[in-house]
């Protein structure tokens, strides 16, 4: 019995020293024990994406305002990355009065990583317009440069629209 204790005493007092000398948190290949200490393989974050926006800055019967092309060359200039673009509108109602604002905006899909650079170039997250849908782009220039006029039909009205 006693030789039993001795045994199992030596074993336990064994473990708890030899325990002792490995650092805390580093991975000690079991076939190596004595070797240079590594680390476990860092786990990559997986990338978010984020979709921020930003008005046109068109008005009603005039047109204009930043093409989606450009302010996308802007936004990349300034060293966001950029997975996806498309036009969009607010969702919210306007009233039919040009040279008033209509409500078009483009839409980025970026790396939550570029959303600082996307803030400071005045982009909002467009969480904070849940009324916005994607459309699409009608700023992009016509090859004819011509606009057809159609009559308005409606009571008696003769005011006229005019469709490019």
């Amino acid at each position: 019995m006693s030789v039993m204790r001795f045994g199992s005493l030596a074993v336990l007092t064994g473990s708890v020293l030899l325990s002792a000398c490995v650092p805390n948190g580093v991975y000690v290949d079991p076939f190596n024990p004595w070797g240079v200490p590594t680390y476990p393989p860092a786990t990559p974050m997986p990338v978010t994406y984020v979709d921020v926006y930003k008005y046109q800055g068109s008005r009603q019967c005039e047109g204009g305002g930043t093409p989606l092309a450009e302010m996308q060359r802007q936004l990349q200039a300034s060293g966001a990355i950029i997975s996806n673009s498309s036009c969009g509108t607010d969702g919210r109602m306007y009233s039919a009065l040009c040279g008033t604002a209509d409500g078009r905006i483009n839409i980025f899909t970026i790396s939550s990583n570029s959303m600082n650079t996307a803030l400071a170039q005045g982009f909002t997250p467009l969480t904070n317009l849940p009324e916005a849908q994607r459309a699409t782009c009608y700023n992009a220039p016509s090859s004819t440069g011509t606009s057809t006029t159609y009559p308005y039909t409606g009571s008696n009205n003769s005011s006229y629209y005019s469709y490019q």
